[in-house]
């Protein structure tokens, strides 16, 4: 096939670092590090585009901008030739044709310190960064907070949450009064502007899934495939397999000591997070409520604090011909989401044939990975299990949906924002 005649297997990975003469910049790539290298010379050539305000410090970012004043008619495409599929760059075609090859056929990228296995190569020069101390690893740190990343990008995304709505750059939308601080969430956000005949999807060619969304048609082929040709990431502690890279990093937690675990801590009250996006959402709780940015409806009164919320509650303002729903293949069941499609399919399989999350301590075995991570917490010291505090008593919770509702009885119900 010729779009796979550039393709070399790589048995061994050498990573070769570049460093900046002028700064602590470092990279794995050299090409990378002359891009890096032009923010040091002064001024900056800009592309402007001539439709909007839209500027970019490089000619193909706005080449790709440029997409978007164009009609789909105009947009020149990349088809696969065994399924429906059709990307707007060559590079998004070679990667959608992996899902048509066997695993064996694939060229993997390979750790030369541990099992992992991935189809891009970028994906393995992050992934080389676990075997590193920390000292190693350049981290780029928050002026204003001790949030550090491995990505710059990433600090930029977060550097946001430290600015007023008024002091961000924010992306418009041309309908109604909704406005983003990322480019990239304008596009889904459009969606809900159109009937379901005019959303582009993307068709499973096996079943009558469609999918709004290209990586998740990727996901859902994964249940045509049988086991063996399933790609998994191994807990190397455990029997756990997972479809998802981060699937797997959520579930190794479940290894660690409390004290080993990096936690994300409020700087207001005791509450510690695993996880960033929640550390983000607990902090509103601190807030006013004048002071929190909500995504306003614009049919009704309804305001949500996520932009997720207020997508699922614009369906309530749909006609049921107009809302996609996701059917199930067996009987007339239908749901607005997936995973509700996902949860019912089970009921059409035999206890023998549905993938079951085991107890390494106990027989206790269920259907859903959430439930085996509560469940694992009775094996624990209470010393050892994190808890959920609650800043105005001396309320704890092992759950942190039960903080939440605990935290009503402190405030009006009015005033109490819910984060699941």
């Amino acid at each position: 096939m010729e779009y796979f005649k550039d393709y070399k297997l790589i048995e061994d990975v050498t990573v070769t670092y570049y460093h900046c003469k002028r700064c602590s910049f470092v990279t794995t790539q050299e090409g990378d590090l002359s891009k890096h290298e032009l923010i040091h010379r002064k001024p900056l050539r800009t592309y402007d585009c001539s439709v909007c305000s839209y500027t970019a410090k490089k000619k193909g970012r706005l080449i790709a901008h440029m997409l978007i004043h164009k009609d789909a008619s105009e947009i020149t495409t990349y088809d696969c030739s065994f399924c429906s599929y059709k990307a707007k760059y060559k590079n998004n075609l070679i990667r959608h044709l992996l899902i048509h090859r066997d695993a064996s056929e694939i060229t993997t990228y390979d750790c030369s310190f541990c099992s992992y296995k991935t189809k891009q190569k970028s994906n393995l020069t992050q992934h080389m960064l676990i075997h590193k101390d920390a000292s190693e690893v350049t981290t780029y740190d928050c002026s204003s907070c001790s949030y550090k990343t491995k990505q710059k990008h990433c600090l930029t995304r977060h550097m946001l949450i430290h600015k007023d709505i008024s002091e961000v750059t924010t992306y418009q939308c041309p309908l109604c009064s909704y406005k983003a601080k990322h480019k990239d969430c304008i596009k889904p956000h459009m969606l809900i502007h159109k009937d379901v005949s005019e959303i582009k999807t993307y068709d499973c060619s096996f079943c009558s899934y469609k999918a709004k969304r290209k990586h998740r048609l990727g996901s859902h082929l994964l249940i045509h495939k049988e086991a063996s040709e399933v790609t998994t990431f191994d807990c190397s502690f455990c029997s756990y397999k997972a479809k998802r890279k981060d699937y797997l990093k959520s579930h190794l937690l479940i290894h660690e000591e409390v004290s080993e675990i990096t936690t994300f801590d409020c700087s207001f009250c005791s509450y510690k997070a695993k996880q960033k996006k929640n550390l983000i959402r607990h902090m509103l709780i601190h807030k006013d409520a004048s002071e929190i940015t909500t995504y306003d409806c614009s049919f009704c009164s309804y305001k949500a604090n996520r932009k997720d919320r207020l997508r699922l509650h614009m369906l309530i303002h749909k006609d049921a011909s107009k809302v996609a729903t996701y059917d199930c293949s067996f009987c007339s069941y239908k749901a607005k989401w997936k995973h509700h499609l996902t949860r019912h399919m089970l009921v059409h399989k035999d206890a023998s044939e549905v993938t079951t999350y085991d107890c390494s301590f106990c027989p206790y075995n269920a259907k859903w990975k959430n439930l085996l991570t509560r469940h694992m917490l009775i094996h624990k010291d209470a010393s050892e299990v994190t808890t959920y505090d609650c800043s105005f008593c001396s309320y704890k919770a092992k759950q942190k949906s039960n903080l939440n509702k605990h935290m009503r009885i402190h405030k009006d119900a009015s005033d109490v924002i819910i984060y699941k």
